[in-house]
């Protein structure tokens, strides 16, 4: 199969708790308007309103849609007719990987009516004719999230197999607390503080004169230095794990001084290592 014949397009279907939402999300990703559980009657009028921009619409059915099994056919039949690059991905698992994930998500299954095992059985067997249509079949009982989102990364006709990260560089301070939604924490309380310079205190650490002094205490260009080659040493394996964002945050006390000499640095240390990043300072406003 080559790259070609998989752009355009896409039907994503298959069994519950397979990795649909996954590989959607990861199209979404890539710039694809993603349209999941909509009712089969609308799914023509749709692919007709994105008619300029089919090559980036993703519409996710599943056993869900009312009448899936048995109309799905004929409208992919007309789907077909006028739009030929539209592929259907069927995304699938073993039926005791499948009852693991529910019962460690503890989602219900679209048809509970019945035991979770019977749900999953009887899945399979209402969607095994819309297996057949498919172009590609997606078996992600041995895949995790990553290996799934690589997956549709190769079907969306891309060679890219790492994520180019988005970096936030954000300073603050420990006694607004630490940011919630922070990968990497630095508590850079141990460096020299200028606050007790009588002539800095009121000057912010993206000031020179508070850089200038901070640079002339060697231990703390030692200690940046330190971090710059983590974050550096970082960077491309959170890129691996195809994460598209990642917060940096830097913190000492009052998160005027030392956090934000530290954070600008390593903001400059990431833009150089080829990344998009963003320094802020969550506390500035505490500044004045």
């Amino acid at each position: 199969m080559t790259e070609d014949r998989f752009r355009g397009p896409f039907v994503i279907t298959g069994l519950s708790g397979s990795g649909k939402s996954v590989l959607s999300r990861s199209l979404e990703d890539l710039g694809y308007l993603c349209v999941d559980n909509i009712p089969l009657e609308l799914v023509p009028e749709l692919f007709a309103t994105a008619e300029n921009d089919l090559q980036r619409l993703v519409v996710v059915l599943d056993v869900r849609a009312r009448g899936l099994r048995e109309k799905f056919p004929e409208v992919f039949r007309e789907l077909s007719r006028t739009c030929p690059a539209l592929r259907v991905v069927f995304v699938e698992a073993s039926p005791d990987v499948l009852l693991r994930r529910f019962s460690l998500t503890r989602r219900p299954h679209p048809l509970r009516d019945r035991s979770l095992e019977q749900a999953i059985a009887d899945e399979e067997a209402a969607m095994a004719g819309l297996r057949a249509l498919a172009d590609l079949v997606v078996d992600t009982t041995s895949l995790s999230p990553h290996d799934l989102k690589r997956q549709i990364l190769s079907l969306a006709g891309t060679a890219v197999h790492t994520e180019q990260l988005a970096v936030e560089v954000q300073s603050f301070s420990y006694l607004q607390g630490v940011p919630a939604t922070a990968s990497l924490v630095f508590d850079v309380r141990f460096l020299p503080n200028p606050y007790f310079e009588n002539d800095l205190r009121e000057l912010p650490g993206d000031d020179p004169r508070v850089a200038e002094w901070l640079d002339a205490h060697g231990e703390v260009d030692d200690a940046v230095g330190r971090l710059v080659d983590l974050v550096v040493y970082l960077l491309p394996r959170y890129g691996h794990e195809l994460k598209s964002d990642l917060m940096i945050a830097v913190g000492c006390t009052g998160g005027r001084h030392r956090s934000v000499y530290v954070a600008q640095r390593l903001g400059e240390a990431v833009g150089a290592a080829g990344y998009d990043v963003v320094v802020h300072h969550r506390d500035k406003e505490r500044w004045r």
